[in-house]
């Protein structure tokens, strides 16, 4: 029984945790598609 509690405790906590991961990730800025290129791209190098 100990046992099943465990269980369900710990994926509780990890529904928990992805919960305020996505939280915090809306609270981020939100960057265009375009900056994103330039990061990858290495920018404008002329």
């Amino acid at each position: 029984m100990l046992d099943l509690i465990y269980v369900l405790a710990t994926a509780a906590l990890f529904a928990l945790v992805a919960l305020v991961a996505r939280g915090v990730e809306r609270l981020g800025p939100r960057s265009g598609g375009s900056v994103q290129r330039e990061a990858i791209d290495g920018g404008d190098r002329g």
